[in-house]
């Protein structure tokens, strides 16, 4: 599952806006290797607050333990109703594109098939776990098989030709920091989903020493074939052309195998969007179920159906998220979910620093603590600051949802809590 999320729209739709931003091979390719030591330190991080709290709902649990309920409240609403909602939306977005490009369709109609497959994979989910669980496995083995073929093929026949260009415009002096800002923006995405085996840690078996094998497995693994594909990639293509593109790796089989083999990692390269789809459906429900059992939000949200998913939540999740892919674009809805998780996943890894003080024991405690934890809050911090210089009103509406989920906690303290 946890695989099946991170290799999703992420590595497919994110290199080409990552190499135009920084305009240099080295650097796209050093900030990809940083982004992966990212993702670990964090994987390490929620590995110990997960085997602390192995409870469905993920980062809520960890700050109401450490903050009380209003701050799981605002933690667990914000990514319940924004952070993964506005995910699934703009995976649905890429969905849409990569259908479009291979059905042909107009521009106006790729929003459209976009909502249609967030909605059927949201009935597919409905069904039940195990109809879920099916899909993910057979799409994420598959997705996998496909790229590495993407990088045997590359590393074979291709004559590095995206090695030795730049770009004209790659920014250098206070231009570049904004330039990395929003290239982080893309690679943070690429790198997420590790975090949600901690939202289905009570689904688990023996999650004391099954998690942090997930957390930490998982992300190395991903972060490993995300740096061979990029190899792979200017292994065959012309840095600008990389640049340019929506989609990579069918690029790259085109340039390698003529247009019909471009055509056919496109449709694979749908299949990986669905199964990132179909992993985020499955999850973000469970953060809304956690709520609605723990009396932070109504209690119609916490019914589970005879298939063991959580309906009413699930539908819920479906619908917002249908209604962000209609009116937003994939680039708006990237730098809005990662601009709030910069806010979000802080606050988690900072309720790690309370728990430690009331109980130092746990099946698992991240190493060079407390050094890891605060450095990776300060980085955090250093990149919310460059959002809010590079896209204030990005920023801006972060900080309105924020916000508003807070005062709605206010108004509803007597009932929730």
């Amino acid at each position: 599952m946890v695989i099946g999320i991170m290799v999703g729209s992420g590595i497919f739709r994110t290199p080409g806006p990552v190499a135009l931003q920084l305009g240099r091979p080295a650097l796209t390719l050093v900030i990809w290797v940083v982004g992966g030591l990212i993702a670990f330190t964090g994987a390490l991080i929620f590995a110990e607050l997960a085997t602390r709290y192995p409870r469905a709902g993920g980062k809520y649990v960890y700050a109401r333990a450490a903050f009380g309920p209003r701050a799981g409240f605002v933690v667990g609403w914000v990514e319940g109703i924004a952070i993964y909602t506005a995910a699934i939306a703009a995976i649905g977005v890429v969905c849409g594109e990569y259908l479009g490009r291979l059905l042909g369709a107009a521009d106006g109609q790729v929003k459209i098939l976009g909502v249609g497959l967030i909605g059927l994979f949201t009935l597919i989910n409905l069904s039940g776990v195990a109809s879920g669980k099916w899909v993910q496995n057979v799409s994420t083995a598959t997705k996998l098989l496909a790229l590495l073929a993407v990088v045997v093929a590359a590393l074979a026949l291709g004559d590095g030709s995206g090695w030795g260009t730049s770009l004209a415009t790659a920014p250098s002096g206070p231009a570049l920091g904004g330039a990395l800002v929003v290239a982080f923006q893309a690679v943070i995405w690429s790198y997420y989903g590790y975090l949600d085996a901690g939202k289905i840690a009570e689904e688990v078996v023996n999650p004391a020493t099954s998690l942090p094998r997930i957390f930490v497995g998982g992300i190395a693994a991903v972060t490993v074939l995300y740096l061979l594909l990029n190899v792979a990639y200017f292994q065959v293509l012309p840095f600008d052309q990389i640049a340019g593109s929506k989609l990579v790796a069918a690029d790259v089989m085109a340039a390698l195998f003529g247009g019909s083999a471009g055509a056919l990692f496109a449709a694979l390269a749908l299949l990986v969007v669905l199964a990132s789809l179909n992993g985020n459906i499955f999850v973000t429900p469970r953060v809304i179920f956690g709520l609605a059992r723990e009396r932070l939000g109504p209690g119609v949200l916490a019914r589970v159906n005879a298939g063991g998913s959580p309906w009413v939540a699930m539908l819920f999740v479906g619908l917002v998220a249908m209604a962000l892919a209609v009116s937003g674009s994939f680039d708006s809805l990237l730098a809005l979910t990662i601009t709030l998780v910069l806010v979000v996943d802080s606050i988690a890894v900072l309720s790690l620093l309370v728990l430690r003080t009331r109980l130092p024991g746990a099946p698992f405690r991240v190493p060079l603590y407390p050094a890891l934890p605060v450095a990776f809050v300060l980085l955090y911090l250093a990149l919310f600051v460059g959002a809010v210089l590079a896209q204030p009103a990005s920023t801006a509406i972060a900080l309105a949802v924020i916000v508003g989920t807070y005062v709605v906690g206010l108004l509803g303290g007597r009932r929730t809590y």
